[in-house]
């Protein structure tokens, strides 16, 4: 007698396909940033968010270093602001603690100073 496997064949790969479509959206969902605060340090951000897609800069000053953090994030179709796509967020660090995140802005070298004005008031 021949049996026929066909059916738990199928139902391993049905099995299959669905564990990777489930790990696959949990893969683009990103970082969560609910997870962090302002004043976390680097390595506590690193440890809730996980290691940075890049490091964007980071430059030293008399009374501290100036870090900016890169993070990637699918963002699904977002009501609010009408966009959806890829997005970026920078988080910017100042002597080792976390100052602001958002949305990755348009930079250049020298807005350093003027990140470096704005946070050093905060020490």
């Amino acid at each position: 007698m021949i049996k026929n496997y066909t059916y738990p064949i199928s139902r391993t790969m049905m099995m299959l396909f669905f564990a990777t479509l489930i790990v696959s959206c949990t893969m683009l969902k990103g970082p969560d940033f609910t997870k962090i605060q302002v004043g976390m340090t680097k390595e506590k951000v690193v440890q809730q968010l996980g290691k940075p897609d890049a490091v964007v800069a980071s430059k030293k000053y008399q009374d501290g270093i100036l870090e900016i953090y890169e993070y990637g994030t699918a963002q699904l179709e977002n009501a609010a602001d009408s966009t959806s796509g890829y997005r970026i967020y920078w988080l910017y660090f100042f002597n080792n603690e976390l100052q602001e995140w958002g949305i990755k802005r348009n930079y250049s070298p020298s807005d350093y100073d003027g990140y470096y004005e704005k946070y050093r008031r905060r020490h």
